[in-house]
């Protein structure tokens, strides 16, 4: 991660100061993704000796897109899919708060929402956040207007901000329970040989790319979420714990047994 006051100039770290501080501790990542994203044609066209380099003497940066864009990203991004173990003191009913992000009206728990433990190599094997099942809960209500985050209205003809995508077998899990809302996408046939989504899997998905997807099922979905990755889906997780989160709350649909 940068540390901001040794690459940028006193003059530049003024216009972000106060912005870095009304964000939580997943802050300071965003601001370093907004700088790789300004710097992203000059890093790919680098050889690594020579990106390390560019850091040591940054080019000029626009702070202002900075901010504009750390702040952007900060706001779109589930909490609980920067979740730190260290970060925060544990949750409680007594601790847990919440504040809204004057620059864009967003409220953002200062307590993490609930995540599993996940060991170091584990994560490293993972190219796609985790999400925690309380926060897919939030995301899959309608949208509320964002003049009053915490008591907004909900928009008439708003869709979920998050589609879910059950990975499992229709005939195997999906059929037997399944969150409510979710699309069933098998991970065993949605793909072509040549590594593209098979013409089904790419009607479901043509027109949810402003949407958090977040797929549930078992231990396929991860490797489903990284190949959704590198077709261009931006907004790719998976959630925390897999299907058996949703089990335990009790949110799983049964279908009724065909007569």
């Amino acid at each position: 991660m940068l540390c901001i006051p040794d690459v940028f100039p006193l003059h530049k770290i003024f216009h972000l100061w106060d912005t870095l501080l009304l964000g939580n501790h997943s802050f300071p990542l965003c601001v370093g993704v907004a700088i790789l994203q300004q710097l992203r044609a000059r890093l790919l066209a680098s050889a690594f000796n020579d990106c390390i380099l560019l850091f040591s003497d940054l080019p000029e940066v626009d702070i202002e897109r900075c901010v504009r864009d750390s702040t952007s990203l900060f706001c779109c991004t589930p909490r609980s899919a920067t979740f730190r173990q260290h970060a925060c003191p544990p949750r409680s009913p007594q601790n847990s708060v919440r504040n809204v992000h004057p620059c864009c009206n967003t409220s953002c728990t200062t307590i993490p929402q609930g995540r599993d433990t996940v060991p170091i190599n584990e994560l490293k094997m993972e190219i796609c956040p985790r999400i925690a099942a309380e926060e897919l809960l939030e995301l899959c209500e309608p949208a509320r207007s964002r003049s009053e985050p915490s008591q907004g209205r909900r928009i008439r003809g708003a869709r979920p901000r998050a589609l879910v995508l059950d990975v499992r077998s229709a005939d195997d899990r999906f059929s037997r329970g399944h969150f409510s809302g979710s699309i069933n996408i098998p991970a065993g046939t949605a793909l072509t040989p040549g590594g593209a989504l098979c013409p089904a899997a790419s009607n479901s998905l043509a027109h949810q790319r402003g949407r958090v997807i977040v797929l549930v099922g078992n231990a396929s979905r991860t490797a489903f979420a990284a190949h959704l990755q590198q077709l261009h889906y931006p907004k790719v997780c998976i959630l925390d714990g897999g299907i058996s989160k949703i089990k335990e709350a009790g949110l799983l649909t049964v279908p009724s047994p065909q007569i």
